[in-house]
């Protein structure tokens, strides 16, 4: 059913709004977008924002982007990173520009605010917020039903890319794995069109990686920065990292939420305080070392635009159809909150990515350089150690510099075997597509177009 306004709680399941944008709210080199709202159960909705190719919408692939947080909207995706457009920083909160280094030149891009209260999602009231990386399974689910049977059916039949950043590394492996299952068991909620990737950015999937290779990144001059600690946190950092290795196979064995939550304790008072010392005090920054932090603990890159103050102007949220008492926020605290409450954040993904490469669907780890948070030596680690049936030839594979022509300058380093491949960019700290735009655009299309094999 199309409903063309938001009805008061309950939802109704399968019930989905769907509006026209322009350039008021997104300025684009003429491309149709669309926002609207998907039911997903009588206590949940999500909302979207879908940009039609700039190429061929009705051939070109579908790529579903989701930030993570948890808690975090996916409207930083679209406005500061990979969007159809770009907010510029400064005074004047209004002024969007087309970007040329759009994700959608050849793809359809689907942006969306999930779980349920995140973004411009939205909880029917006195509903509790998820806490479990599970909880938002089925709502994806069942939102991709929706999406691609109801209202946008002529494109259910293209190839679909799963995209994810950060905190995305326990969403999008739990959510491909929930769709898998469902395939598996024959269910009639089983989403049945053609996952084709994943492709996760600077993503985590294992609390222990990052802290791993904490040393390496800070003491051995990695990326495009050189040694950030002096020799004796170095030295400390070192003697630490063997205690960090046996506490990540604890809660990689027991998958135990408190077991978990005990080696998190110990990267937060032993490993961690070193750069989040600099970090407090301006002078990094836990998302790109080279830049400070202007206003702990949020870390926002003052290079980006500020979404939050955009989306919360009355004309923005009249077009989107949201009424002038709603707050739009980038992350939703309490849903945060639950989440570590739970210790789900502290439970490693990487079996389930795993899972998700075995049912033959192609991974790219795309990998900024200068990210603390989610470090690259960490993160080459955790692929390292993937327990699946191409470890092996992916183990062996040989690492390679960025080729020079087509990249548009951007540098960096991958490897790739069996579906797997793990691009590196140099000058990218956490958010890769906002960091190196036209680099990252150049790398995503040529894995669109089936390059990264190895």
């Amino acid at each position: 059913m199309h409903s063309t306004s938001l009805p008061n709680t309950p939802f109704t399941p399968g019930q989905y709004t769907l509006h026209p944008q322009n350039d008021s709210t997104c300025a684009t080199y003429g491309e149709s977008h669309w926002t609207g709202t998907v039911d997903v159960s009588p206590s949940h909705r999500l909302f979207f924002w879908f940009f039609n190719s700039r190429g061929d919408p009705l051939r070109d692939p579908v790529i579903l982007w989701i930030n993570g947080g948890p808690g975090g909207s996916s409207m930083m995706g679209l406005f500061n990173e990979l969007g159809a457009c770009w907010l510029d920083p400064g005074d004047d909160v209004n002024a969007t520009v087309p970007n040329p280094y759009a994700w959608n030149n050849n793809a359809s891009v689907l942006f969306l605010d999930q779980p349920a209260g995140v973004g411009f999602s939205s909880r029917a009231p006195g509903s509790p917020p998820q806490s479990h990386d599970v909880d938002g399974a089925a709502d994806f689910q069942a939102f991709l039903n929706i999406f691609f049977g109801t209202v946008f059916p002529d494109r259910a039949h293209l190839p679909l890319h799963i995209a994810a950043e950060s905190y995305g590394g326990h969403y999008a492996p739990v959510y491909l794995t929930h769709i898998l299952d469902s395939q598996r068991f024959n269910s009639p909620d089983a989403f049945r069109g053609n996952i084709s990737s994943l492709i996760l950015v600077d993503a985590l999937v294992d609390f222990a990686a990052p802290a791993v290779g904490t040393y390496e990144f800070l003491c051995k001059g990695y990326g495009h920065h050189g040694k950030i600690m002096n020799d004796s946190t170095c030295d400390a950092l070192r003697r630490a990292v063997p205690k960090v290795f046996e506490l990540g196979r604890n809660c990689d064995a027991s998958g135990d939420g408190y077991e978990c939550w005990g080696m998190m304790t110990f990267l937060e008072e032993v490993v961690h305080p070193y750069y989040y010392a600099e970090v407090e005090a301006g002078k990094r920054n836990p998302f790109n070392v080279h830049i400070p932090c202007p206003n702990w603990p949020w870390c926002a890159d003052i290079r980006k635009g500020n979404i939050t103050a955009y989306l919360n102007q009355p004309a923005i949220k009249s077009a989107l159809r949201f009424p002038p008492s709603f707050t739009f926020a980038d992350v939703d605290m309490p849903l945060n909150a639950a989440y570590d409450l739970a210790k789900d954040p502290f439970r490693p993904t990487t079996r389930l990515v795993a899972a998700v490469l075995d049912a033959g669907i192609r991974v790219l780890v795309l990998q900024g350089n200068e990210d603390y948070v989610v470090n690259t030596p960490g993160n080459v680690w955790a692929y390292d150690n993937l327990r699946w049936s191409g470890l092996a030839d992916y183990r062996l594979a040989e690492w390679a510099a960025l080729p020079e022509e087509g990249m548009a300058g951007a540098t960096g380093r991958w490897k790739g075997a069996r579906g797997l491949a793990f691009v590196t960019v140099d000058g990218a700290g956490h958010t890769v597509p906002g960091d190196v735009r036209e680099g990252s655009w150049r790398i995503v299309q040529e894995w669109l177009e089936g390059g990264w094999s190895g």
